[in-house]
């Protein structure tokens, strides 16, 4: 997986977080609610970034058994620590490294990965590679490239994308059964706070209080409602061919 330069420890600060990080747990429900319907217990999936390990624990509670890869060694050390007890295995890899002769699964989620990988054609290579006519695939990356931002810089992403970016590199490989943003009321956070002030993000979304709370119920109604705009795009696709 080839990088951007990034900020180590904000990556590391971040993947921390994100177990708590109310807008995190958002497009996870999300993504299970669009898979829900097709799970059978002890069914595959491939969980390409798994980030802090958050989503492993959702997945193998819905009865899916989970192999997972990440290429930063904290975060993947981190995410073994915490992870499930049974039903999960964790490769310390990225994704061209992990799709190497591979079998393929019957679901692939990717959280944010692909806007970390120059290549993201190739990329796209490599994730069809996991898939077989059927496989259900969720893919999330941030939208918008207006809010290219510090966050952005200090993370080594390489873009944001928008639905039509999106659709001309995955759509060579795959089919969109949906596609919609996510994150409308983040904008503004988001414009503040990484691209005119050049800041980190606030920390109040993994925070215990009222505030973090009220933006949690918040991104929690907004995973329910089709969004003109938004912070991130999350696709639901199924391999061509």
């Amino acid at each position: 997986m080839t990088t951007r330069g990034f900020n180590l420890a904000y990556t590391q600060h971040d993947h921390a977080l994100r177990e708590n990080d109310r807008y995190a747990r958002a497009k996870y429900h999300l993504t299970l609610r669009w898979l829900r319907s097709a799970i059978r217990e002890g069914a595959l999936l491939y969980n390409i970034g798994v980030g802090s390990g958050y989503f492993n624990h959702l997945a193998v509670r819905a009865g899916l058994n989970v192999v997972g890869c990440e290429p930063d060694p904290a975060a993947c050390a981190a995410a073994r620590a915490s992870g499930p007890r049974a039903g999960c295995e964790l490769v310390e890899a990225g994704l061209a490294q992990f799709a190497r002769g591979r079998a393929p699964a019957d679901f692939i989620v990717m959280h944010d990965v692909l806007e970390h990988i120059e290549d993201d054609a190739a990329a796209v290579q490599d994730l069809r590679s996991l898939a077989k006519s059927g496989t259900r695939i969720v893919l999330s990356v941030p939208a918008s490239p207006r809010l290219f931002g510090q966050h952005e810089l200090e993370l080594g992403h390489f873009r944001r994308y928008t639905k039509k970016t999106l659709r001309a590199v995955l759509g060579h490989s795959f089919r969109f059964r949906r596609l919609q943003y996510f994150g409308m009321a983040s904008i503004p956070i988001v414009l503040y706070f990484s691209v005119i002030k050049r800041a980190s993000y606030p920390r109040a979304a993994a925070a215990d209080n009222l505030l973090s709370k009220t933006y949690g119920a918040v991104c929690t109604l907004e995973s329910y409602l089709p969004e003109p705009l938004g912070t991130a795009l999350i696709a639901e696709l199924e391999p061509l061919g």
